[in-house]
């Protein structure tokens, strides 16, 4: 079990470097839900999301066969989905394996540790770019 904790673990820092690398966040996506496992917890679920298409296929295969591999801005995925689950008190499962074994993450602590993991002029660009679009959305509202 000490194995499993450690690999998870790095699969949660290899998880954010790579999303950093590559802008981008991948899914399983079926009609209107995408792909989840119930955490430990009363109710709970994790939504599950992977850094690169490579591990989403795999995981597609296994257990997640109507399933459609999508693609999601990094931009996005930190700002409207880790946002929106952390309101809907739902967790992130990250680069789970072919045998659906992971790390189940607070979104408001993944969220965190992918902005700190960021470069500085990259995280400026992102903050300039979320500030672009609640201006936008302010004057959408007006």
């Amino acid at each position: 079990m000490i194995k499993l904790s450690a690999d998870t673990q790095a699969n949660h820092v290899r998880f954010i470097a790579r999303a950093i690398e590559s802008e981008a966040v991948w899914v399983l996506e079926h009609e209107e839900s995408i792909a989840y496992v119930d955490a430990g917890g009363d109710d709970e679920v994790a939504l599950l999301f992977w850094s690169e298409r490579a591990h989403a296929k795999r995981a597609r295969k296994v257990m997640f066969k109507e399933y459609e591999v999508v693609e999601l801005s990094l931009f996005e995925f930190v700002f409207k989905w880790l946002s929106g689950m952390a309101d809907d008190e739902v967790l992130a499962g990250v680069i789970w394996t072919d045998d659906l074994t992971g790390l189940e993450v607070d979104p408001e602590q993944l969220q965190d540790d992918i902005l700190k993991a960021m470069a500085e002029e990259v995280r400026d660009r992102y903050f300039d770019a979320l500030q672009l679009a609640l201006e936008a959305g302010e004057q959408d509202d007006a």
